[in-house]
């Protein structure tokens, strides 16, 4: 399998006409403007990398090789505690789930090339003729560590992948504008195309509509 061809097609940053390129794709800058396109408002932000000390994501059971279901659910773990405190609800309902009172939240997913270490290792292995394990099988599409992310967090709003910002961003308003949602996780992921490359994740947590004010507060190693 020959991914070369498939690496061409994609880049990990977002340019613009002028003097040099602006962030990587898998940034909260470039998410953050996604998402003002789509008419929705930052609630919290997050990255990988956003420091000196972010050179591995911590690993997450069931998910082997890859760095990509890390990153994501890395990210996601870094945005979510940056939320805004819920309102909690007053009086839950006897017997209600440990997520009710909470706004529903969906999970949207963006990789233009998907898990591309775990691909690479699978074609490796169909290549040399070596046995693949069974756990490959599982997190070879975005929805595994999209389905991990809301099962940790108890997001029970939909779960959606797509391969461009500017889709998820408008996949994410839509959620929103229909009612499936009250908040929506947007999540890109870009592995490193190279094995000595940097690996880039961004998460924004995104509510409907711009309310004025100051822009989100940035963390240590985001773009404005």
């Amino acid at each position: 399998m020959n991914l070369t061809g498939a690496v061409a097609l994609c880049s990990d940053t977002e340019t613009r006409p002028g003097p040099g390129p602006l962030a990587p794709a898998a940034s909260v800058a470039a998410l953050t403007l996604a998402a003002s396109a789509a008419g929705l408002r930052v609630l919290s932000s997050a990255q990988w990398p956003e420091s000196a000390e972010d050179r591995a994501a911590p690993a997450i059971a069931g998910f082997v090789v890859s760095s990509f279901s890390p990153l994501a659910a890395e990210t996601a773990r870094r945005c979510l505690l940056r939320r805004p405190a819920p309102v909690p609800d007053p009086a839950p309902a006897p017997g209600s789930p440990d997520g009710a009172g909470r706004p529903v939240t969906a999970v949207v997913v963006v990789s233009p090339l998907g898990d591309l270490a775990g691909a690479a290792h699978v074609a490796e292995a169909v290549d040399s003729g070596a046995r693949i394990g069974p756990l490959l099988f599982f997190q070879a599409v975005p929805n595994a560590v999209a389905g991990h992310v809301a099962a940790r967090w108890q997001l029970t709003g939909p779960v959606v992948c797509v391969a461009d910002t500017a889709a998820g961003a408008a996949v994410a308003a839509l959620l929103l504008a229909d009612g499936d949602a009250e908040e929506a996780l947007l999540i890109r992921v870009d592995q490193a195309h190279t094995p000595d490359g940097p690996d880039h994740a961004a998460a924004v947590l995104l509510g409907a509509g711009p309310r004025p004010g100051p822009e989100p507060q940035l963390h240590e190693g985001e773009q404005p």
